[in-house]
């Protein structure tokens, strides 16, 4: 897995220079993680290039607003599972499908298939 950002390389590669004896631990995180880790996984941090990586990741915060819409669209697929039950996909295929008698021409105007029994 490499580096998501410039300053997550560096760190690895510190926490690399480490493992190896090649550096006295700087921090108690530097330490932590040395201990911690498998040297295959320090080692593709430690290699990601630095080209095109932003210097620090910025995480992206969840508004209220992202919460409320994550939450409505969750409430709509509940509303719809509890209109139909478990046979809303066959309740929707029976909107489309076409009665005994009727056929649907395509209207210009309306920019749509009309029925001849609307």
């Amino acid at each position: 897995m490499p580096a998501v950002s410039k300053k997550q390389q560096r760190f690895f590669g510190i926490v690399r220079a480490i493992q190896k004896g090649e550096m006295a631990p700087t921090t108690p995180e530097t330490a932590k993680a040395a201990a911690d880790m498998k040297k295959s996984d320090v080692k593709d941090f430690a290699s990601t290039k630095h080209k095109k990586l932003p210097e620090k990741k910025i995480a992206k915060e969840e508004t209220k607003y992202d919460r409320y819409d994550k939450q409505d669209k969750q409430n709509k697929k509940r509303d719809d599972r509890m209109k139909f039950g478990k046979f809303y996909a066959k309740a929707k295929e029976a909107k489309d499908r076409l009665r005994p008698g009727e056929v649907k021409k395509w209207d210009p105007e309306k920019k749509r298939y009309v029925s001849n029994k609307e």
